[in-house]
Parts: structure tokens; sequence; C-alpha cells
């Protein structure tokens, strides 16, 4: 089942579900905030993926992410003028953009594989699980937002300016993130396997989410298909300006 992301989303908490049996009874008020999202992107190595597609006629910014941290702090973003996909961070003194060498407008509209995995100071991209391109950096990612959630969809949606929000639509049909490995070998290997079967992934331990998408609540939460407590869920309208 595919998802059609119309409102941004959000990995931010954690959800206590020891009392519900059968993993369904997940509401607004039985969670907590999960620091390991907040710690993630400065440990020395994790991959996060994603299988998405953005057609020509949904609704977009100039400037749209896929995913990202507010005010694009760090981020897979798409340029729907110039068709570009991009990786875009801060470290604490300089701005680095990547464009994914070998990704096209095509495979934009129709479907694409996308990692972004970081091993100390460098990030790999892969499209399809093939390496794309490598970004080298000096200094600390940014500590700016280092406490925020990560989002999908948007990327800023609190901002006051309506096009700094980073919107776009969406549809998604993986979204996962795994610590402690730079190896994409173990990525490729979860995302073909069966989702039954990542319990006996030896990096399964290190899976900090896996959604595809098959199983959502009647709040529109989508189910961690992995430990069953890091679920994906939408921005409360509060939190839109």
């Amino acid at each position: 089942m595919k998802i059609k992301y119309k409102e941004p989303y959000w990995v931010k908490f954690e959800w206590e579900i020891d009392e519900h049996h059968d993993n369904q009874y997940v509401t607004n008020f039985d969670k907590t905030e999960n620091k390991i999202f907040n710690q993630l992107f400065h440990k020395n190595e994790f991959i996060i993926t994603i299988n998405f597609k953005i057609k020509n006629h949904y609704k977009k910014d100039d400037i749209s992410m896929v995913f990202g941290k507010p005010g694009k702090n760090l981020g897979l973003a798409y340029n729907s003028e110039t068709k570009q996909l991009t990786f875009e961070f801060w470290t604490e003194d300089k701005f680095y953009q990547d464009v994914f060498k070998n990704v096209t407008q095509k495979e934009i509209e129709t479907g694409v594989i996308i990692s972004v995995g970081k091993k100390n100071n460098e990030f790999i991209l892969y499209k399809n699980f093939e390496e794309d391109s490598r970004i080298i950096f000096d200094n600390e990612l940014t500590d700016d937002y280092k406490d925020s959630s990560l989002f999908l969809g948007c990327s800023n949606p609190d901002s006051d300016i309506v096009n700094n929000r980073y919107y776009g639509e969406m549809d998604i049909n993986h979204f996962s993130i795994v610590n402690l490995t730079s190896d994409i070998n173990i990525i490729r290997d979860l995302y073909y396997g069966e989702t039954h079967n990542i319990l006996l992934s030896k990096s399964y331990d290190d899976i900090l989410c896996y959604y595809d998408f098959k199983t959502l609540n009647n709040l529109g939460i989508v189910y961690d298909e992995s430990k069953y407590t890091n679920f994906l869920e939408k921005v409360p309208v509060e939190y839109i300006k």
C-alpha cells in the first residue's frame, strides 16, 4: 500500500504498548519523546533509506523536503524547477549541498530508492543501493535543531513564511533508519527481505524504525515493523501555523 503524504509526518516519539497485547491501541497520549532521534545525526554511523515518488502535478513548494530537520538543517530536498534531488546539511561553519548525479526526473516521478549513509566525517549517497556520490566534511554537524524531530514531507512546518516550510506531497513505500552501521549491503538485505524476518537480521537491535506502510490505525499512525515502538504520525495541526 502506498501512502500519499498531503501533510507532514514526523519521527519523534516512542510508544508504550506493553499493556496492549495486540499492538493496536496506540493513542496520542501513551508516548514519550525518543532521545535516540535527537542524537542520531551526531553518531558516527547510520543509514536512512526511503522509497518515494513525487509526481509533477503534486502540490509542492519550489524546493520541497523528502525528509529533513527543521529549516533544511539536514535533509533530502527536491527542486521542482531544476528537477534535481540534493542532500544538504550544515556543519558548525559551512553549508554543504550535493546533487544526486544519477537520479533522473523520470525516476523521481515513477519511484526511486534513496539511501543516505554516514561514516565518521563522510556522507555516502546511494540510488537503488548503488553508490552515487560522497561528501567529505570538516568539523561537527551543527547543533541547531539537534533536539528536534525528523520530518517527512516538510522540514519546517511552523515557519511564518509559507514557502520556507519546504512542503511537498509525495508517495512513500518505505522509510527506515538503521543505526551503528554504514554497510549498504545490510540495508539492501533488510529492504528486499520479508518483513516478518526482520527479527533474524544481525542488525535488528540497531534498527531505529522500519515502515513498510502496510499497517495504519485510525489516527493515521504508521506502524514501526521492527520493534513496534517508533511509530510515524502526522504533525499535529497546532504545530503548523
